[in-house]
């Protein structure tokens, strides 16, 4: 017999936000950013009692596992840092545990910044983490039952792959442990957090109104978005009330299989505690620029100016301390720098470093899709004397003789960049792009080319103004007078999801896997990279993709240990040809949840001529309109990145050969380096990176030969322009 649970009904009501702070008395009864504290001090509970906190009188963590951090901070120059050590669970190894208290109200907010460090790890296997929220009596969680009379929490949890989550423990949670309450941004898409970004969360909770009625409040925001607003929850049936902000962060559940795979922390910043939203909420400030970092050597005095309206208050910060004031600051001591921009209701900040000798440092490796070029930036200024040199897979590209390149191809890029006072310095990145593997062309303006894209797609070109040019896997075009680009994409790539997002308010279970089961149409080939399902207790479950033109099993695949009562997201990776399909979950070892009664559920859905999910294979159950075990498939077909980018340059012959005779042209060959198109009497030079002159002779012809045999390999500097000599 199937059973029946209700979920926890969620709505979205933007317009009472200003319901919930008009007429109420601003009061922010705790805030700390950390600013007062020193770098490196683990942040005790006499810390927290000095930033204005009632700690309670038992931690977990803090001394070994926290720390006030000065590289991250969201606002001002500090934040705290949480670590979780590798291989680690629970509350007693990672993470850290303090409930800071202050007095009991009915209705309360609480925010707070929070970032996952860029090598941060969801888990081994089972992916769940707590995160800090507002909580009450004796906090219940941890697998009790809460009964009205110990208490209740509403924290946040990261899931599988950065989702956020609510993290329920009141009177109706249906489960042993917390309800798992989704966020949503208000376009409909799921919160998920990415690693080295700064999240503003903002938590508003109000009580049930007497101790018999369900009518407590859960709301939330993400950087001011609202993201749950939860009703009819049932947190106490006596006196307890909001009366402490729990920090309770950790990796876990219950076992190893929640160990993040590497040591890795989380940061929180800005704290606060308020009676109305505006106490709290999250407003944007403008962002100092203080301008590339600049070497000592180069510069003798390295000097920085920020712009910024004269309502923001500037200070300049080194190591903890205040060093200058003001939008002008200059130094001669090596550091590290940061400039704090203060509008007296936010702050923000930009990091500046200055050097003693030469250095260059280019971003992480990266990957073009989201946009059709990316930038490399060596964050140094190309005053100062400073030379570039920039190379794709170690060769230097013509003209690239900035501090930052532009580029839109994969490759190994690198750049060297030298000063006659510095000497040298280099760095390199890796490029991976998803675009359209596309060759520029270059030619006689005027001539006619084809320019085609051989994997199969919806092909559209247009200009760099926009406009559509073509249609179809070809293009026929004249090269222009100069340079420009045409852009191409593939209109019928796709990169989301489809079917019904999750399960809501009503849900049966079922176990006839063998019997009932989901179809779905493929139209073209594409890649499911993952479906959620919902287990109804501890499981194993079997996915099975079968061909039904064929009636062969081309997909079949076994998840072990999936943890009861929440989403599990399930990693498929199956490429599919057009042709008609179904899934089911036979060989799974327990029943799972499926939705019924639901207003949303409406079959098929689609994504026109890609997929659609047809239902299930009876048609009693098709009737009934349930949606059947298998949730949220994200789908990949054709070329989804964004337009890319073809360089067109073309000239005519007189232009070329005028081009010629007024450049000097410099190369290296056979053991000399050659100066072409010098003019005569003009004194040409040959320095080394140091800026030591190695060679010089007066152009007695249009072309000049200097013998390297004796020289080191390396790069040399002639008239500006470098060669390598190898």
């Amino acid at each position: 017999m199937a059973r029946k649970i209700v979920f926890p009904k969620i709505i979205s009501i933007a317009a009472l936000l200003l319901h919930f702070s008009m007429g109420a008395q601003a009061s922010v009864l705790m805030q700390t950013g950390f600013e007062n504290q020193e770098s490196g001090s683990p942040m005790v509970r006499t810390l927290w009692t000095e930033e204005g906190f009632q700690p309670a009188d038992w931690d977990q963590g803090l001394e070994s596992r926290t720390q006030v951090d000065g590289e991250f901070a969201a606002q001002g120059i500090h934040s705290l840092r949480v670590m979780y050590p590798k291989d680690e669970f629970g509350p007693e190894y990672t993470g850290c545990q303090i409930s800071l208290r202050f007095p009991s109200h009915d209705e309360l907010y609480a925010s707070y910044y929070l970032r996952f460090s860029e090598n941060f790890s969801w888990g081994t296997s089972h992916y769940g983490g707590k995160l800090p929220g507002l909580a009450g009596g004796g906090n219940c969680s941890g697998g009790k039952d809460c009964d009205g009379t110990n208490g209740w929490s509403a924290r946040f949890m990261w899931r599988a792959d950065g989702k956020l989550i609510l993290y329920l423990y009141d009177m109706l949670k249906p489960e042993t442990f917390g309800l798992d309450v989704p966020l949503f941004y208000p376009d409909g898409t799921l919160v998920v957090a990415e690693r080295g970004k700064w999240y503003h969360i903002t938590e508003r909770v109000k009580m049930n109104s007497l101790p018999d009625k369900a009518d407590g409040e859960v709301q939330a925001w993400v950087n001011g978005e609202e993201v749950l607003f939860l009703t009819g929850r049932k947190f106490t049936t006596c006196d307890v009330k909001i009366d402490n902000f729990y920090i309770s962060t950790f990796h876990g559940g219950d076992d190893e299989t929640w160990c993040p795979t590497d040591t890795c922390y989380t940061f929180l910043d800005n704290v606060m505690i308020g009676t109305t939203y505006e106490d709290v909420c999250y407003t944007s400030c403008r962002k100092p620029d203080a301008g590339p970092d600049q070497s000592l050597c180069a510069v003798g005095t390295a000097k920085f100016l920020v712009d910024l309206p004269q309502e923001y208050a500037l200070r300049w910060m080194k190591e903890g301390k205040m060093v200058a004031e003001g939008g002008e600051f200059s130094t001669s001591t090596v550091g590290r720098y940061i400039v704090v921009a203060d509008s007296g209701r936010c702050s923000q900040n930009d990091t500046v470093n200055v050097f003693e000798n030469l250095n260059v440092t280019l971003p992480k490796d990266l990957h073009i899709c989201q946009t059709s070029f990316v930038s490399l930036d060596t964050r140094l200024s190309d005053g100062a004397s400073l030379l570039f040199q920039w190379y794709k897979d170690g060769n230097p590209i013509d003209g690239a003789l900035q501090p930052v390149l532009t580029v839109k191809d994969a490759g190994l890029y690198s750049v060297e960049v030298f000063s006659p006072n510095c000497g040298s310095a280099t760095d390199s990145v890796i490029v991976t792009s998803g675009l359209l593997r596309l060759d520029d062309v270059s030619g006689r303006a005027g001539d006619r080319i084809e320019l085609s894209v051989q994997e199969p797609g919806d092909y559209r070109w247009y200009d760099a103004g926009g406009d559509l040019l073509g249609e179809g896997n070809a293009l026929s075009v004249l090269l222009p007078q100069g340079e420009t680009f045409i852009y191409v994409e593939d209109a019928s790539g796709f990169d989301g999801t489809v079917g019904k997002k999750q399960l809501t308010e009503n849900a049966w279970t079922r176990s006839n896997f063998d019997k009932e089961f989901m179809q779905f149409v493929v139209e073209r080939t594409l890649s499911i990279d993952s479906i959620s399902i919902y287990p109804t207790q501890a499981l194993d479950a079997t996915l099975n993709i079968v061909d039904e033109g064929t009636n062969t099993i081309v997909f079949s695949k076994t998840y072990k240990g999936l943890k009861g009562g929440e989403e599990a997201r399930l990693p498929l990776g199956v490429v599919l040809e057009a042709g008609h399909y179904h899934i089911d979950a036979e060989g799974t070892t327990a029943p799972l949840y499926h939705s019924h009664t639901d207003s949303d559920i409406h079959f098929p859905y689609t994504v026109e001529g890609l997929i659609s999910l047809t239902g299930c294979n009876l048609e009693w159950i098709n009737n009934k309109g349930w949606y059947m075990l298998f949730y949220n498939w994200h789908v990949r077909a054709g070329n989804y990145c964004v337009a890319t980018p073809v360089k067109l340059s073309g000239s005519s012959t007189n232009a070329v050969a005028t081009i010629l005779k007024e450049q000097t042209d410099v190369y290296w060959l056979d053991g000399q380096i050659v100066v072409k198109n010098s003019p005569l009497g003009k004194k040409v030079t040959v320095m080394n990176l140091s800026g030591r002159e190695v060679a010089s002779c007066v152009a007695d012809a249009t072309t000049l030969f200097f013998n390297t045999e004796s020289w080191s390999k390396g790069v040399y500097v002639v008239d500006g322009v470098k060669v390598r000599v190898e």
